[in-house]
């Protein structure tokens, strides 16, 4: 149907452009963003919602079918609602230059002003380390490292259109620990997010509960909300910005009866339970919620806040605590 020219072509599987050699001398294998034309195949049932079939070939009884289809309106069609499906249906597990979601077996980068990504931007790498819970699952060439390198070129694995894009990189199938992922340029590093996906799944339970009312009202409310159900205590933070976990977090309990304190508390008289947000924490998407289990004795007062050392608290609530 395109007689003249080179046919610039975006395909995620190049085995399924079965042509006459006159035609596949015409093909230049494209980035997405460089392409005018992307394939999409379907074997053994071709799917109806799809543009139609321009070839429709039968080989080693298995039929095949795919389109060359014009990338202006059937790709964006395809990764609008890619990245729309994403957006509703996902939930980011961190966000940096873009919102980063572990869906659908993959890891999903999201960006809706992605113009510092577009074609000029070919040489630009995201890394993407995974570490797995069982060291074991990691191939043998990697197990020394202690991690899985998925790292890829943005032009590789993503889809322009408007203003958006949409960067996908499958997962493995083994249990994941951890994910450290980020963007270095020149040497320079841009971004990084050390992703711990145990914390997370805790710091998820913890805010469904509160969102359902098992934890009630909150305690206290200041820079953070403070709730607590049963010896769980929560910190919670919706929307966190960048900086809003640095500082030190102070959480001092003072208990009902002073001889249940440890030896070396009872001349301060309250038992110290100060941590650092990445120990006890996670965020989830915009929230941060950091968690921490309080002592079993009956407790008079709690304390609860954020200090830089030397320069005092930043914010502060006491408050009994009614148990």
């Amino acid at each position: 149907r395109y007689p003249d020219g080179a046919l610039r072509v975006w395909a995620p599987n190049r085995s399924a452009l079965i042509l006459p050699e006159k035609d596949r001398n015409r093909i230049a294998f494209t980035p997405p963003h460089e392409a005018d034309f992307y394939v999409r195949q379907r074997a053994n049932q071709w799917n109806a919602a799809q543009p139609p079939a321009i070839h429709s070939v039968r080989a080693y009884d298995s039929a095949i079918a795919f389109t060359l289809a014009p990338k202006s309106d059937a790709y964006r069609a395809y990764h609008i609602a890619a990245y729309d499906d994403v957006a509703a249906n996902g939930a980011p597990i961190a966000r940096a230059a873009f919102a980063i979601y572990a869906y659908d077996g993959a890891l999903q980068y999201l960006n809706e002003n992605c113009a510092a990504y577009k074609p000029k931007a070919a040489d630009l790498w995201i890394f993407l380390h995974i570490y797995p819970d069982a060291p074991a699952d990691l191939p043998a060439s990697r197990r020394e490292f202690g991690f899985e390198n998925r790292d890829f070129k943005i032009v590789e694995h993503a889809a322009f259109f408007e203003d958006k894009c949409i960067l996908k990189r499958s997962l493995p199938d083994y249990p994941i620990a951890r994910i450290s992922t980020g963007q270095n340029v020149k040497g320079e590093l841009i971004w990084r997010r050390d992703i711990d996906l145990a914390a997370l799944g805790e710091a998820q339970s913890v805010h469904d509960g509160i969102t359902a009312g098992d934890y009630g009202a909150p305690v206290a409310q200041s820079n953070f909300d403070i709730y607590i159900s049963g010896n769980t205590l929560a910190y919670i933070k919706e929307p966190c910005a960048a900086g809003d976990t640095d500082a030190r977090f102070f959480l001092h309990i003072t208990p009902a009866n002073p001889a249940d304190l440890p030896a070396d508390r009872r001349e301060r008289g309250f038992a110290n339970l100060d941590f650092q947000f990445a120990d006890h924490g996670a965020r989830i998407g915009d929230i941060c919620l950091a968690t921490r289990e309080l002592p079993d004795y009956p407790i008079d007062r709690i304390s609860a806040g954020q200090f830089v050392s030397g320069a005092g608290a930043i914010w502060r609530v006491e408050f009994a605590a009614g148990r």
